[in-house]
């Protein structure tokens, strides 16, 4: 019974991740805030991403270690399209690396502060999962980008600073609408299903 229950967990994984992977394909191409910017030996672009929609559902109902594999695996299509497309391995490597910390700290954190009914508490919790991949993105980009391209090290931290800013935004949004699901008695029963 137990692989049983394991199989369901990492099905729902899978499909998570992939649905997150198609919700950053959409919203990079549909909201491309800075696009294509030219720096040196790499390209740097700034969209929104909402791919982590879908890691905050799994880590609500599967917990940290299902939330780490939905951001890591859901994380591929941004490391292509911010990373490895542009010339620029750091943050190709990084992405789906910080996307799976946020995974990871927000199964901790929904399980620590979440409580059914209190929905106004998720955006708070989307906004506190996000800190580890904050932290994360400045190091790459203020000690690793700069030794990786040359690029001067004021610059990258200007980028990084504009990345977790947009970033902290996307997590409130991802908030507001993790709202609208887990209110949805359908989508939480059909979530459930693949845990109890």
């Amino acid at each position: 019974m137990k692989t049983r229950m394991e199989s369901k967990a990492l099905v729902f994984a899978a499909m998570m991740a992939a649905l997150g992977n198609v919700l950053s394909f959409l919203s990079m191409q549909l909201a491309p805030l800075a696009p294509n910017i030219p720096l040196g030996p790499v390209q740097v672009s700034l969209a929104l991403d909402l791919s982590h929609l879908t890691t905050f559902i799994a880590a609500l109902f599967g917990g940290p270690v299902i939330g780490g594999m939905t951001g890591l695996i859901g994380g591929l299509v941004a490391a292509f399209e911010f990373g490895f497309s542009k010339g620029n391995l750091v943050t190709g490597f990084g992405l789906p690396l910080g996307k799976a910390m946020t995974g990871v700290t927000a199964g901790y954190v929904f399980k620590a502060l979440y409580t059914e009914g209190n929905n106004p508490r998720l955006v708070a919790t989307t906004v506190i999962s996000y800190i580890p991949e904050a932290i994360l993105t400045y190091a790459l980009f203020k000690y690793l980008l700069p030794a990786y391209t040359g690029m001067p090290a004021f610059i990258a931290v200007a980028i990084a600073v504009q990345i977790i800013v947009k970033a902290f935004v996307e997590m409130v949004i991802l908030g507001v609408i993790l709202i609208g699901m887990v209110n949805n008695l359908g989508f939480k029963t059909y979530a459930r299903g693949y845990f109890n």
